[in-house]
């Protein structure tokens, strides 16, 4: 996890009859890459929890506020996912989409947005889970090299209250 990413839970619970508050999580599985900027968020009026899958790349700035994320997904950079929406496994969010809310991503698809701003749809096979795994393996790399300026134990700091 980048030093400047962040994991927020937002807002205060729906009222209800019941003096007890649902429990909500955030789940976050194992491997995942949260790049600088980037941001994933539980709105609590949702009463929803956010469930993460293993081994995703988050990179710079996207937002994402998605019910459940499989595996092996690649978010790129500015990218939006709004509340509610499920993405399946091996999935490619391009630059700069935007996932409308309670959108359902079925698994090896990539979303890209065109220079008209349409969003396309394709559906693959290995490509993007090849392209992200390599692409993975540098970050892993960055931060776990001790010569690396970004490694790890130099560099990052745990934030207390």
């Amino acid at each position: 996890m980048h030093p400047k990413s962040s994991v927020l839970v937002l807002d205060a619970p729906p009222s209800s009859s019941s003096s007890e508050s649902p429990l909500i999580y955030i789940t976050i599985g194992e491997r995942n890459i949260l790049d600088d900027m980037s941001e994933l968020s539980l709105s609590l009026a949702t009463a929803e929890s956010m469930t993460v899958g293993d081994n995703n790349l988050f990179e710079s700035g996207c937002i994402i506020k998605a019910k459940s994320i499989g595996n092996n997904n690649w978010f790129e950079p500015k990218c939006e996912v709004g509340d509610g929406v499920v993405i399946g496994d091996d999935c490619v969010i391009g630059t700069a989409v935007v996932v409308p809310p309670h959108t359902v991503v079925p698994s090896n698809t990539i979303l890209v947005r065109l220079p008209d701003g349409r969003i396309m749809q394709r559906h693959h096979k290995e490509f993007a889970r090849k392209a992200k795994q390599v692409l993975q393996d540098r970050y892993i790399g960055a931060f776990t090299e001790p010569t690396s300026q970004a490694y790890l134990p130099r560099n990052h700091r745990m934030k207390t209250k």
